[in-house]
């Protein structure tokens, strides 16, 4: 009887004990830890502000985090979990990210990018110290992004300006930080007819303290700020694009393509637009490439390049280029979102465009063309396209930009039968040598192929604080 009573205690106990034991093998499988209710993906609603979509596999509960560590350098953050994906932010060596999820190798993780010009980007964990095991993490799996438009726009078929009203907006009333008055320093190209090669030049605005900063050089840009000047390095063991110290100092080779040309700086400077013939066809393509590292990479815009040359980096992002089409005879003046390379728009097209400059009101581009046998300088109103054509003079005048407060244009001029440095109202008037210059703008090059020699028409100046 006692043997009968023991084994039905021992029954009912099992059967009471065993779904506590199933309870708590679900929760050791399954994380207790969430991610914030805002960031975390789900199957079902996938994760804004990339072209990714993401299947949830498993869950996590608390937050996650990552330190990042590059004994030193920064981290680069991708579109996509690749090598090969644009990259879209930096990291500091020690910032601590958050985490939202993983790729299937475990060797990416997604974290959120606010303020940047996507949602979320990836990062490689072989440069994490992650605050949880990476198998806790949500996998996400990148589905293909949809076919992009074609690099080259479809035109009209005429010469006459043209307006779009998609794709533009018109400018908010400008909004100018910078002082009224003549100030700051100018980067000019000089060409050294004895060496046969160019040198870049500062001096300031009103003239004084004329110096030569950069040897074998050419084709100056400064950052909005004063602080950063890019150029093009003619050296035969040094060539491509590079950025350094306004005085010359700290170069830091950022391309090795002398095919690279006309670099101009974002408004926050971290990266350099430029056009490049580095392809086999030799059309020029828009580039860029980050200024604070020497990994000779230059991005693309769109599959395959975008069709293009001179960009100018304007102070409200967009960049504004022009088009050569050899086949209609004409050129086009375009602008697009210089973040993402969308949001292309035909300002204008006409005989003959280089050297186009933007003012800092984002209203106004200046440009040089040529017409009566001569180059002269020319406006367009950037939102109701009128033209304003403000020298006519036998000499060339041309590579003109805006002073920093937009109130005075700078360009480069052969008046007098000596080339010059040379300034003027941003309508035209008021016309000033600001200082004559130690030769020549335009000069070809010694033992350069003539596909890498254009003279004074593929060079710029630069002006700034």
């Amino acid at each position: 009887m006692y043997t009968r009573m023991a084994a039905m205690l021992f029954v009912a106990c099992l059967l009471i004990t065993l779904p506590v034991v199933s309870v708590l093998g679900q929760d050791a499988a399954t994380p207790t830890a969430v991610l914030a209710p805002t960031a975390a993906p789900s199957a079902t609603a996938p994760l804004t502000g990339t072209t990714t979509a993401f299947t949830t596999t498993v869950t996590t509960t608390a937050p996650v985090t990552a330190t990042v560590n590059t004994e030193g350098t920064r981290l680069r953050v991708r579109v996509a979990p690749s090598i090969s994906a644009p990259i879209v932010a930096r990291l500091a060596d020690g910032s601590i990210v958050p985490v939202l999820a993983r790729d299937a190798s475990g060797d990416w993780v997604l974290t959120p990018l606010p303020g940047a010009t996507t949602a979320t980007g990836w990062i490689a964990t072989a440069f994490l110290r992650m605050n949880t095991p990476l198998g806790a993490l949500p996998v996400a799996t990148a589905t293909p992004p949809p076919p992009t438009a074609t690099s080259t726009p479809t035109l009209p078929p005429t010469v006459a300006p043209v307006v779009t009203v998609a794709g533009i907006a018109t400018p908010a009333a400008p909004v100018l930080a910078a002082p009224p008055g003549l100030y700051g320093k100018l980067a000019v190209p000089v060409f050294d007819v004895n060496r046969k090669t160019y040198d870049i030049w500062l001096v300031n605005a009103d003239g004084s303290d004329l110096r030569r900063v950069v040897d074998e050089a050419s084709s100056p840009a400064l950052s909005d700020d004063g602080a950063l000047l890019a150029y093009r390095r003619w050296k035969v063991d040094d060539r491509g694009l590079v950025v350094a110290n306004v005085d010359g100092s700290n170069p830091l080779r950022i391309t090795d393509k002398l095919e690279d040309v006309l670099p101009s700086f974002s408004p926050d400077r971290t990266k350099v637009a430029f056009s490049t013939y580095r392809w086999g066809d030799r059309k020029n393509r828009l580039y860029y490439a980050w200024t604070d590292e020497q990994n000779k990479v230059a991005w693309e815009w769109g599959a395959g390049g975008l069709f293009g040359e001179d960009p100018y980096w304007a102070r409200d992002g967009c960049i504004i280029f022009r088009v050569t089409r050899p086949e209609r005879a004409v050129e086009e003046l375009w602008s697009m979102d210089g973040r993402t390379g969308e949001q292309r728009t035909l300002h204008f097209v006409t005989d003959s465009i280089r050297s186009p400059a933007v003012a800092p009101d984002n209203r106004t581009a200046v440009f040089m063309a040529f017409a009566d046998g001569a180059w002269d300088l020319y406006t367009i109103d950037l939102v109701d396209r009128t033209v304003t054509r403000l020298t006519d003079d036998r000499a060339d005048d041309g590579l003109p930009t805006f002073s920093p407060n937009g109130e005075y244009i700078a360009f480069v001029s052969n008046r007098d039968g000596q080339w010059g440095l040379w300034r003027m109202t941003s309508a035209g008037g008021d016309v000033r040598l600001i200082t004559a210059l130690p030769g020549p703008v335009d000069g070809r090059v010694e033992f350069e192929p003539e596909y890498l020699n254009h003279g004074w028409l593929e060079e710029q100046i630069g002006w700034s604080w």
